[in-house]
């Protein structure tokens, strides 16, 4: 097969491909290259989560108008000239590929005025088109307007997510870099509208406080240095901490990054401090001042994560100073020790007795496969025994009662047993999460529970649907909503109305360890004969059977 020299065309598009993924990733490249011009205001416009428009505002330094052509060809860069600077990088970008990379796969108008002359130099790109240069008039700085984004590479713009999704993504970055530079200041419009709005005064918790809801005394201000190391920020109190990680926010030398390790290193921190520390996350705003020869910031497309020349030594810099610092603020006696085992599921095949022998038909439907059974009675308040006309069944009564009310939800069988909870709850699950949500409002609304997003984003709880026969514990509607939206963002093959019915079903269910009354055994059994499936919504077994012959086996008889 011979071998082809790509056209530059095609050669833009596959870097493009790498460095944006979505409306988020030109954001940050332009907001990057903002920081990187000294400004000190930064306006950010979007229209239909960005994938409509988008406009980049600053008061920085501006492009030469000689250069500003140059600027948008392929690894043109004012922020490194040699091999031995890739190695020490003080700037936030440094590839130059970023400008190519939009200008190919959108419409860009770029407006720039340096101090020093009394005007601005106008390029527009189409495509990786150039079609005009010319001066005119503007302020000092930069102004960058995007539109027609993939236009001509539909399949990339298919890929994209809902326009509440991809805002909501753009809403958290800025939320995230506002905090990284708190002299700056940061204004968002989202459809002509102000959505975030930072003083650049420096003051991080006044920025917080505003963005978290947080007061003075929830938070403890972080300051530490050790030889060329040094931490700043704050952090919250235990208390204080939140139902996920999108409120964990690291900078390594004022990038925002992405790493467990160091993630994981301040969650072991607190856990001392946290009666459940599964289930809560501190909410940080940290900086990691480093040697720049000290950290790679060039081994992800979109610097997304950094690698450090000796990582252990930062995790114990980091673990050290916050677990000292909480150690000081938080008396020892404060929280009371709790000891949690997790149950884990094992597989295990008894060829003796495994499930499969119960059902003979293809489709494995109880209430067609399911002879007449005689309660007998519960063991170990986990599990149901029952005589069946061929062997001795064994329900686990959270399966059985997963299974069955996985079925009502997905089926919106409410009958009269299911009871309506009227609660007026205000539930924050951080702005991404949040929107996962209420993207899916109306599945929630098929189930019988009845929310609705408030005018800041939060989502409002008003009633949610109950079973109170099996004596079904009150979940928390934070966690389990929480949980929900972390399913949403997955990619898997479920309908978001079964990703909600599945986790609606497992946290109503009875549990594990619940006694419950030969009325609540007998209603349990029958509703489980009426079922489709042996199985509950995870795939793990409801019921099984021991059959009769194999037990006089096991007898010797």
């Amino acid at each position: 097969m011979k071998i082809n020299r790509l056209p530059k065309e095609i050669s833009l598009l596959i870097a493009a491909g790498e460095v944006i993924e979505n409306p988020l990733s030109i954001i940050k490249e332009l907001v990057e290259n903002s920081i990187d011009a000294n400004s000190k205001k930064i306006i950010i416009e979007i229209l239909d989560g960005g994938k409509k428009y988008i406009s980049i505002t600053d008061d920085g330094d501006g492009i030469i108008p000689e250069e500003i052509e140059l600027a948008f060809e392929r690894h043109s860069t004012s922020k490194i000239k040699n091999k031995k600077e890739i190695y020490s990088v003080d700037t936030l970008g440094f590839r130059g590929e970023a400008l190519s990379s939009i200008a190919s796969i959108s419409k860009v108008k770029c407006k720039s005025r340096i101090r020093s002359n009394n005007f601005a130099q106008e390029i527009i790109i189409s495509h990786g088109e150039k079609i005009k240069n010319i001066k005119t008039a503007s302020n000092y700085g930069t102004r960058i307007e995007i539109s027609e984004i993939f236009k001509e590479t539909p399949a990339r713009l298919k890929f994209l997510s809902s326009t509440r999704s991809e805002t909501s993504k753009i809403q958290n970055f800025i939320m995230g870099i506002s905090q990284s530079y708190p002299s700056i200041s940061f204004e968002l419009f989202i459809d002509e509208k102000i959505k975030i709005k930072t003083n650049g005064d420096k003051d991080l918790f006044y920025l917080i406080s505003n963005l978290y809801d947080l007061s003075k005394s929830d938070v403890i201000e972080l300051s530490e240095k050790k030889e060329n190391f040094e931490i700043e920020g704050l952090i919250s109190k235990p208390q204080k901490n939140f139902g996920n990680r999108s409120r964990m926010n690291i900078f390594v030398n004022n990038r925002i990054i992405r790493n467990s390790k160091i993630l994981f290193t301040l969650e072991n921190a607190y856990r001392p401090f946290m009666q459940y520390s599964t289930k809560k996350f501190p909410i940080v705003s940290i900086n990691l001042s480093v040697p720049y020869d000290f950290v790679d910031v060039n081994i992800h497309p979109q610097k997304h994560e950094v690698k450090f020349s000796d990582e252990n030594t930062i995790l114990s810099f980091v673990y050290n100073t916050v677990s000292k610092l909480l150690n000081e603020e938080i008396p020892a006696n404060t929280f009371t020790s709790f000891s949690s085992t997790k149950n884990e599921i094992s597989s295990h095949i008894n060829e003796d007795f495994s499930q499969e022998n119960l059902f003979e038909k293809e489709n494995f439907s109880l209430k067609d496969s399911l002879p007449i059974l005689r309660f007998i009675g519960q063991i170990k308040k986990s599990f149901i025994i029952c005589e069946g006309p061929d062997g001795i069944y064994i329900i686990d009564q959270h399966a059985a009662h997963e299974r069955i009310l996985f079925e009502k939800y997905k089926e919106q069988s409410l009958t009269s047993e299911f009871q309506k909870l009227n609660i007026e709850k205000f539930i924050d699950l951080g702005i991404i999460m949040n929107s996962k949500i209420i993207e899916n409002i109306e599945k929630f609304e098929e189930l019988g529970w009845d929310l609705e997003e408030s005018a800041t984003g939060q989502i409002i709880v008003r009633s949610v649907p109950f079973v109170g026969i099996y004596k079904t514990k009150s979940s928390d509607i934070s966690y389990i909503l929480d949980l929900i939206s972390k399913d949403l963002d997955k990619k898997n093959t479920d309908t978001p109305k079964e990703i909600i019915s599945k986790r609606l079903a497992c946290h109503s269910a009875v549990r594990a360890g619940d006694s419950l009354t030969n009325e609540e055994c007998y209603k349990l059994i029958s509703d489980l004969e009426k079922t489709e499936s042996p199985w509950d919504p995870h795939g793990r077994p409801a019921i099984i059977k021991l059959d009769y012959d194999d037990i006089s086996n096991q007898f010797g008889r």
